[in-house]
């Protein structure tokens, strides 16, 4: 099945021939899809524009917000880590992790860059990797932070999206910069920087 999260019009499932529709009426908490993710359990999670949380299990919805332990309902980001722990990227809230229990919180006041967190990603290594916007990227060890901006060579400080490829590079796609590619050693911003006028 394919997933579709819209701005404004909920979810749509397309099994192949017909369409199922999933809004507010149906049991979302809100109608504006910002992420989501299918995790290890077969469940999906539904980040949104300001309600926090949806988890559908395949027969109702469940929602978690600030309330439930949230760090803030603007969520832009969803990822599931080998362990099977949620990571939730927010916007003003940064972080939050939920391990089927209780949420844990990475902010500022943490050591995170910026609490505005668009994307997240976990390499090969278990690295965890947070795009943020303003702050660069944050990589996290399971210990500590470890930052990385233009100061360090990154394109730009806004960290849209984040990809890895086969041979184990991290690739940061930003907004403004292009895409900056790191090796594990340096950032290189100029070979990879696109042509905006380049399609393919």
């Amino acid at each position: 099945n394919l997933w579709f999260g819209t701005t404004g019009g909920g979810v749509s499932k397309y099994d192949g021939q017909f369409f199922t529709h999933f809004t507010e009426k149906e049991g979302l908490n809100n109608n504006v899809i910002r992420s989501s993710l299918a995790d290890k359990n077969g469940n999906l999670w539904f980040g949104t524009g300001g309600s926090g949380v949806c988890k559908y299990d395949g027969h109702s919805f469940t929602h978690f917000t600030v309330k439930e332990g949230l760090s803030s309902n603007a969520v832009e980001s969803v990822a599931e880590d080998k362990n099977g722990n949620l990571w939730f990227g927010t916007i003003g809230g940064g972080v939050s992790k939920y391990d089927g229990k209780s949420f844990t919180h990475f902010t500022e006041k943490e050591g995170l860059s910026s609490s505005a967190v668009a994307s997240i990603l976990e390499d090969k290594n278990g690295n965890l990797w947070f795009g943020t916007r303003g702050g660069g990227v944050s990589k996290y060890d399971g210990k500590s932070l470890t930052h990385f901006t233009k100061k360090e060579g990154l394109s730009s400080n806004n960290v849209e999206s984040i990809a890895e490829d086969k041979n184990g590079n991290l690739w940061f796609g930003t907004g403004g910069g292009g895409v900056s590619k790191y090796d594990g050693k340096s950032l290189d911003r100029k070979s990879t920087r696109l042509n905006s006028s380049h399609r393919t």
